[in-house]
């Protein structure tokens, strides 16, 4: 068995200041968002943390300093459900446990797509109908990265 953590960027301001959506950068609140979620998932065994290469992004996985390499990823800047999956197929078959912060509506839409049976009740009743930012899902699944298979919703928490 796998899994993947599946995070939305903390709160960020709402203009770029002159450097674009790409560029905005997290509020007070959003760096307080990310050392909650490093706290959440620092006994989880996150190897590696993908993440899109907006600063509001990089500054959460950064920010939740856990021991394990962070990768910008370009590719996920407001990536879509397959281009999500397209970066986890990349992922090492060595790594057991990863985490990947990036954007809605492609992570939410994501958890939706792979919330198969034997999830949890309450994880899916906390993120079906909204996911604010921080909020973070864990997908257990079998098989490899490339495949996902029989994905269930494990664990949610909102931020």
């Amino acid at each position: 068995m796998k899994s993947v953590f599946l995070i939305r960027h903390g709160e960020a301001e709402f203009t770029g200041r002159g450097r674009g959506d790409h560029g905005r950068i997290l509020t007070d609140e959003g760096l307080a968002q990310a050392a909650r979620l490093g706290e959440l998932l620092a006994d989880a065994g996150v190897e590696v943390v993908l993440a899109s290469s907006a600063d509001r992004a990089l500054q959460t996985a950064r920010g939740m300093a856990l021991p394990a390499r962070v990768e910008p990823l370009d590719e996920l800047y407001n990536a879509s459900t397959l281009g999500i999956l397209r970066a986890l197929a990349d992922l090492d078959e060595g790594v057991t446990v990863a985490a990947l912060v990036a954007h809605a509506p492609g992570v939410p839409a994501l958890v939706d797509e792979l919330t198969g049976p034997g999830s949890d009740p309450d994880a899916i009743a906390l993120v079906r109908s909204h996911y604010p930012t921080a909020t973070v899902a864990r997908i257990d699944f079998d098989g490899g990265w490339d495949e996902l298979a029989a994905p269930r919703l494990a664990w949610a928490d909102r931020g």
